[in-house]
């Protein structure tokens, strides 16, 4: 039977603000019906006129099916990184929070306990849940207050790798310690491995902004990108104070008074091909001061090792929690990456002195087997030494580390970066694929822009900022193709909540190799992308920057399925 703690709601709450004074490109369309302007959400009706609230949208649970009970508690623990401690915070007392493991076809019930001082929501990232399981406050559930709790429930129907996080606040609370990745084994393997190991890949800012992110959290000022501000700001300065722009104002109160005053240039838009380029390196150096500490799993120290004999086929689940794009590869042996955000790709071929750009809440899955040597090293090429020292481990004996020869930032600078849109041949058994030049019921124009206001950086779509971007209406069963546009000089990894989406184009180039499915697409400065998704998921479903800054800032849209309707106070949405 189902359990679902009742949340209280607050008596009065206010709605959502609408920014004002805001101009952009809007273009969203299915066949020539007219696009609702209300933002962040329409009324449109659904088939026959019908209207159904989001919480409708539960898991059907095949009778007799197995069921993986889980339970999170999220509680505060003191945790420390090089040297330095920081009060973060934790699901079970770790950061990342214990690795979920499910088989296909389970149902998946997990029971969060909140412990905190502040609400909170887990979302699980990548996996296709009905969508009152998303979990996104004000939008799927209310916030889980400080000591309730809450049972999410669903069918792992989809096998790969994923990871679960908060949704409320989830700038500070996701990079203070609320994720952890959750795998889903398949019931047939399309490629086994002997050894079998996630690594969770993450940033952490030093005490001092850590204990500001507390700060706000505890003031009550919800997402208001005031925290990622001072991360971009204060961090960078190497201050970590808490002079951040809009440290304590509301997210709603400063969404709605930034209006882009100034949009900051982007680079020449690319064409045909592929190549890493100045911007690139510069976009991923922006961030390279930001945080005090890089992890793998819990370990900062750069001795992580996963024990392995030679000969032995590993596999590595490479799941990015953070917000940065990170540069890492294999030496010691060639590898392959055998799936990408979870769906596998057909036939990969093996690659060596090649980068992996692993961006925000990416998960690449790589395979390679142990060398006669006794060990296979997995490092950073990342601008930040650092990073460069802590974002790293060896697959091999204990000892891995001592024979270690080194390899220095000049001698992998230069690889190439592994490009998706040319890997892999055919595809995998029983995959759907979309075409270009198909038919699609709805198309949209998605322009990412970054620009200032009256009180710092906006991150925009089309111009404007959340929560004043029209939805992307759908009904069941549409086509959906989206071209994006990033004409600005910042990563963006775009996260379409409920939905796998397949990568058609990149900068005008059809996909060449293996098609390739994700549910987060990093879109680098420049790029141009054309996705497309079949609308098979009713709900209301947020597509938005996982660079939580930049998402606490603005740049999020929801996809709205006509007939959908939010019963939960938009007041407690956040990010």
């Amino acid at each position: 039977m189902r359990r679902r703690a009742k949340l209280s709601i607050a008596a009065g709450a206010a709605a959502l603000a609408v920014a004002v004074g805001v101009m952009g490109v809007y273009e969203a369309h299915r066949g020539t019906a007219t696009q609702a302007i209300d933002a962040p959400l329409a009324r449109v009706p659904g088939p026959g006129g019908t209207y159904t609230p989001v919480s409708a949208f539960e898991p059907r649970v095949p009778q007799g099916a197995r069921v993986d009970h889980f339970t999170l508690t999220a509680e505060y623990r003191t945790l420390t990184f090089g040297g330095e401690t920081l009060r973060a915070m934790t699901f079970n007392g770790t950061a990342p929070g214990p690795l979920l493991m499910a088989h296909q076809g389970d149902v998946v019930e997990v029971t969060v306990h909140n412990r905190l001082s502040v609400p909170l929501t887990v979302h699980w990232h990548g996996i296709p849940v009905p969508a009152a399981e998303d979990g996104v406050p004000g939008v799927t559930q209310n916030p889980i207050p400080p000591g309730g709790s809450y049972t999410y429930e669903f069918v792992a129907t989809e096998p790969g790798t994923y990871w679960y996080h908060s949704h409320d606040d989830s700038f500070e609370e996701v990079g203070l310690g609320l994720y952890g990745a959750i795998v889903v084994l398949p019931k047939h393997p399309l490629y086994p491995a002997q050894r079998d190991y996630t690594l969770v890949l993450h940033e952490w800012p030093n005490a001092s902004t850590a204990k500001a992110m507390m700060e706000n959290l505890d003031s009550g000022a919800r997402d208001a990108g005031s925290a990622g501000g001072m991360m971009s700001q204060g961090m960078m300065s190497g201050t970590g104070s808490t002079g951040g722009m809009g440290m304590m104002g509301s997210a709603a109160g400063n969404k709605a008074s930034t209006s882009m005053l100034h949009v900051l240039p982007g680079p020449l838009l690319r064409t045909g091909t592929f190549a890493p380029t100045a911007d690139d390196v510069a976009a991923l150096d922006e961030m390279a001061g930001m945080y005090g500490a890089f992890t793998v799993n819990q370990n900062a120290d750069g001795n992580t090792v996963l024990p392995a004999k030679p000969g032995d086929l590993v596999r590595l689940r490479i799941v990015n929690s953070g917000n940065m794009t990170h540069l890492l590869t294999l030496v010691g042996a060639p590898f392959r990456v055998v799936a990408l955000d979870g769906h596998d790709i057909a036939n990969p071929g093996w690659l060596k002195g090649v980068l992996l750009p692993i961006g925000a809440a990416e998960r690449y899955d790589v395979e390679f087997r142990v060398p006669p040597s006794g060990a296979a090293y997995l490092v950073s090429a990342d601008p930040d030494a650092t990073a460069r020292q802590e974002l790293r481990a060896a697959i091999g004996g204990p000892g891995a580390w001592a024979s270690f020869q080194g390899i220095s930032a000049a001698a992998i600078e230069h690889e190439p970066w592994f490009d998706f849109t040319d890997y892999g041949r055919g595809r995998v058994p029983g995959e759907n694929v979309f075409r270009l030049h198909q038919a699609y019921q709805v198309r949209y124009n998605m322009k990412l822009t970054v620009g200032m206001s009256q009180t710092g950086m906006v991150y925009a779509i089309n111009g404007r900022v959340f929560p004043n971007i029209p939805p992307i209406i759908v009904h069941k069963g549409d086509a959906v193709l989206v071209h994006i546009v990033n004409d600005s000089p910042y990563i963006h990894p775009m996260h379409l909540h409920g939905h796998d989406f397949q990568v058609l184009t990149r900068d005008g180039r059809p996909v060449q190799g293996s098609p390739i499915f994700l549910d987060t697409l990093n879109v680098f400065p420049g790029e141009s992308y054309d996705i497309a998704f079949r609308a098979d998921n009713p709900g209301l479903w947020m597509f938005h920057c996982h660079d939580l800054e930049h998402a606490a800032s603005g740049m999020d849209v929801m996809v709205q399925y006509a007939g959908v309707t939010d019963p939960y106070p938009m007041n407690e949405m956040s990010e």
